[in-house]
């Protein structure tokens, strides 16, 4: 009896052991996981579109002194010497006058009175006289660059003609246009220093084609 219970204790050890060996060999041939797919090597993110170049110049502005024309009224007043032909020859002062308005940073719409005056003398006389050619016209002036400037112009012209004897003296009407080119010269603030010339062609009744030329140093608000 005993002999038999010995023969099925040692026969439920041995099949434990054949148990723990079987699981044993089952973990150890069960596969590990599969990792994720690496990169490839010569992926590259997709190229980033260009800037825009109306945002990178306002950008790149943004904390500079510009010379260009602010937004808004523009004044600006001219005066120096002149040239007039036409009815004779002679020298004398040149003025232009604007008011205008910023239409884009480069180019300002002007209203302006510009003109110049031959200055004469009578032989039978010393009395100094002027006969004034004045146009009132409206044009564009556009910047070039940072400080040079071109503007164009037309409009009506009255020349008037001065002389001692009151009876003679006489007005006459026509139309004309202008030519200019200026620079601007030392700015501060709002205000800018510049030096300009302009050519200024007028027909007018009677007297027919005058020209007349102008050297001014101007002073222009923004």
């Amino acid at each position: 009896m005993k002999s038999a219970l010995v023969v099925i204790a040692l026969a439920g050890v041995a099949h434990a052991g054949t148990t723990e060996i079987t699981r044993t060999q089952t973990s150890t041939s069960t596969p590990s996981p599969t990792p994720p797919p690496a990169p490839a090597p010569n992926s590259a993110p997709p190229a980033p579109s260009p800037p825009d170049p109306a945002t990178v110049e306002t950008a790149s502005e943004a904390n500079l002194e510009s010379n260009a024309p602010r937004a808004g009224v523009v004044l600006a007043a001219a005066i120096g010497a002149g040239l007039t032909m036409g009815d004779g020859v002679g020298r004398g002062p040149a003025l232009s006058l604007r008011v205008g308005h910023v239409a884009t940073p480069s180019v300002v719409m002007t209203f302006e009175i510009v003109g110049g005056s031959l200055l004469h003398q009578q032989m039978t006389s010393s009395t100094i006289l002027h006969n004034d050619d004045i146009s009132l016209m409206a044009g564009a002036l556009l910047y070039v660059n940072r400080s040079l400037w071109v503007r164009a112009a037309g409009g009506v012209t009255t020349y008037t003609e001065d002389n001692t004897v009151t009876a003679l003296r006489a007005v006459h009407g026509g139309v004309g246009g202008l030519v200019g080119i200026g620079v601007d010269l030392v700015r501060w603030h709002y205000l800018v220093l510049g030096l300009e010339t302009f050519d200024q062609l007028s027909i007018v009744s009677k007297k027919g084609l005058l020209l007349n030329n102008g050297l001014c140093l101007g002073l222009t608000y923004y």
